[in-house]
């Protein structure tokens, strides 16, 4: 089939309507909902479409919506797969968050299929490694699924503690007796070690000397200098009996260490991965990478490392909903792994679809930055065959209505003025208005703080400011009202903020979950997630931050609450994903935006950021849109940033009334530091590839 040939066939694919999938052995016909209720496993067309593309397909990415099902489409698929080809072995690489998930979605839509989940200290997932793939046996049907984080870690060869399953007898009770030995010598070496400093801390050069000497390894011989007393003697004495007592038991308790956890060098991920092709010639090597946006920066450890994964692979898939969050550039990280040689060079790409200009950064040096985009039509062809996105309202008509609210929260006194100290920084005349440097993310994180807690904020002396916050306390009022009884995610940039509204939850009783990056454990972070998907649990509100908030499906959710809004509209689109999806049973859902407002009326960072993501938001449906039918038509620099000051420089300029004076602060209210330290907040068109041809495809409906 040649390039053309292949692209005909992929477009009738993905507009084929009414498919009818032969039923797969690995697929459940039913499962249980969060209700217990027992509902079937459907295949809408839309996915059967994206798995009859995959399987046409080698490599490719699948950025459908959020809530499209892409985690059915992809084990479905590996079900398809081994029907024609049975010697596949699937790794799915996933988010530490989702890591849970995946195993939870086998057991839930499919059968025959086991997920060996890669989780626990390095030992534990060697042996996981080694089981997997030395122990490789063609007749059982599993999936291994591990993290970025262990592609990352585990690749290379290293040395790990082996810790042993079965210790000899009364090796615990020895251990512990050790390790008390140890503590109790350490007190008496310091008590030892005080002693000796106050006596020969201020001696003369001949004393000093000699207790040096007396100090060494091995030291014999040495003359008592002039003046030495007996008390020198006994308390020299002392202190190298303590040391030496501390050194001998640190001894037992380093070689009874060694015993329980022996060093072993095991071989990295990449290792195991050829070994186990060269023992199984036929097997073949399919990776799945979800969340594929990881991988955005080609200069990255992740990129690299997924990058040696990936060329052992001969499927190869990617899914995300977000493949550009924020650059056009990010396509270009990500084909360089899904199908290298289609953008072969940067430079060629950046000459090829951007427009750039030179920007001064410092010692005579200039670099070149994107500040739009061209020939978006050729790169929209030219990704074409590898790349298939939908949109939820185009294909899953049955998704919830999604009501987006803007809910004003006017800045109670401390706020307004913490707001106005951070904004006279921000606005500040520039010589370079485009400028992006430290003191303006600063500035203007400082903004988005002031509007959301003073307890955000730290004061001269380090401390947090003590004040109310209007927009948790508006939250405080939906939970206790409109949305009461109903599930409700509330999700803040800050994990401080995040803190302030559990404190408040707490003092009112109202049940609630978490998942932040504080929360990092994935086996917590699915029970909790369980916990508030449950309808039957009471826990109605889970807080969340985008450390917290990827991979996670929460569509028992009614409300989303932004207490602030993430500053990349991928990372926006991804958080609204987390409630809209297939297996919904809210007719509609509501997006709650918080928004600070100044006592006169006035805008703050809150609209400008959503101004600038909806502005974002257009550009990302045209490059990763619908069919990718649509061209990227964009100038200006592609920057949230620059131009949330610009927005709100712009308001300043255009001001009709007479700037406002600092107001009086409050008795009580702490003085504000003008030099407050605000904490960081963080070469082919269409090569012919080895397919499943169309008697293959056939063979699926």
């Amino acid at each position: 089939m040649d390039a053309d040939e292949l692209l005909q066939s992929i477009r009738a694919t993905r507009t084929k309507q009414d498919i009818v999938l032969k039923p797969s052995p690995y697929l459940r016909e039913s499962y249980l909902d969060e209700y217990g209720e027992e509902r079937e496993v459907k295949i809408r067309n839309y996915q059967a479409q994206g798995i009859l593309n995959m399987l046409q397909m080698e490599r490719m990415v699948l950025g459908d919506d959020t809530g499209l099902g892409k985690t059915l489409v992809m084990l479905s698929t590996i079900g398809y797969v081994w029907m024609v080809e049975p010697e596949y072995v699937p790794i799915i690489v996933t988010t530490k968050s989702a890591l849970f998930q995946w195993a939870g979605e086998i057991r839930k839509f499919m059968k025959g299929m086991d997920a060996v989940t890669v989780s626990g200290e390095p030992f534990k997932r060697h042996a996981l490694y080694e089981d997997f793939f030395l122990g490789h046996d063609p007749a059982r049907k599993r999936v291994l699924v591990i993290t970025y984080d262990h592609v990352m870690y585990d690749m290379a060869e290293s040395v790990i503690k082996e810790k042993s399953k079965s210790p000899r007898k009364s090796f615990s009770k020895e251990l512990k007796a050790a390790r008390e030995e140890k503590k109790e010598s350490a007190v008496a070496s310091m008590a030892a070690k005080d002693t000796f400093d106050a006596r020969f801390g201020s001696r003369t050069f001949d004393i000093a000397h000699y207790v040096e000497e007396s100090l060494r390894e091995g030291a014999t011989g040495l003359k008592e200098p002039p003046g030495w007393e007996d008390e020198d003697a006994h308390t020299l004495k002392a202190f190298v009996t303590a040391r030496d007592r501390l050194m001998a038991a640190t001894s037992v308790v380093d070689s009874l260490n060694r015993e329980a956890a022996p060093p072993k060098r095991v071989p990295g991920l990449i290792d195991y991965v050829r070994e186990f092709r060269l023992a199984h010639p036929s097997a073949k090597v399919m990776l799945a990478m979800d969340e594929v946006h990881k991988l955005k920066n080609h200069r990255s450890q992740f990129h690299e490392k997924t990058g040696l994964l990936a060329g052992e692979a001969q499927r190869l898939y990617g899914m995300t909903a977000t493949p550009v969050k924020n650059k056009l550039m990010e396509f270009f990280s990500l084909f360089r792994i899904i199908r290298p040689g289609l953008f072969p060079k940067i430079t060629h790409f950046q000459n090829e679809y951007c427009v750039t200009k030179l920007q001064a950064i410092g010692g005579g040096r200039q670099v070149p930055i994107v500040v739009g985009y061209k020939n978006l039509d050729a790169f929209v062809r030219k990704i074409e065959p590898f790349y298939l996105s939908r949109k939820k309202y185009d294909v899953a008509k049955e998704l919830p209505e999604l009501l987006s609210r803007e809910v004003e929260c006017e800045l109670y006194d401390l706020q307004e003025e913490l707001y106005d100290m951070a904004e006279t920084g921000l606005l500040s005349d520039s010589d370079d208005p485009d400028s992006s440097n430290a003191d303006l993310l600063r500035s203007m994180t400082m903004c988005q703080q002031a509007v959301n807690s003073p307890k955000l904020i730290a004061d001269e002396e380090g401390s947090p400011y003590d004040g109310p916050s209007s927009k948790a306390d508006e939250l405080m009022g939906l939970l206790e009202d409109e949305a009461d009884g109903q599930k409700v995610i509330v999700f803040s940039k800050f994990e401080k903020m995040i803190s302030v509204v559990d404190a408040m939850l707490k003092e009112k009783k109202i049940p609630f979950v978490r998942i932040t990056g504080k929360e990092s454990d994935p086996k917590y972070r699915e029970k909790v997630k369980n916990q508030f998907q449950d309808m039957k649990s009471g826990v109605n509100v889970i807080l969340i931050t985008t450390a917290g908030s990827e991979s996670i499906n929460l569509h028992s959710a009614q409300h989303f609450v932004f207490l602030d809004l993430p500053w990349s509209a991928g990372d926006y689109l991804q958080l609204i994903g987390r409630m809209i999806r297939i297996g919904s049973s809210h007719e509609t859902v509501v997006a709650h935006h918080f928004l600070g407002r100044k006592k006169d009326g006035g805008k703050t960072i809150d609209h400008r950021v959503l101004k600038a993501l909806r502005s974002k938001k257009k550009l990302m449906d045209k490059v990763a849109g619908d069919g990718l039918k649509g061209a990227f038509v964009f100038t200006g620099n592609d920057d949230t940033l620059s131009s949330i000051i610009e927005a709100m420089r712009a308001d300043k300029l255009n001001m009709d009334v007479e700037k406002r004076k600092p107001g009086k602060r409050k008795p009580g209210t702490k003085k504000l530091n003008p030099g407050l330290s605000v904490r960081k907040p963080v070469e082919d068109d269409h090569p012919v590839i080895h397919t499943l041809d169309s008697q293959d495809i056939l063979k699926f409906l």
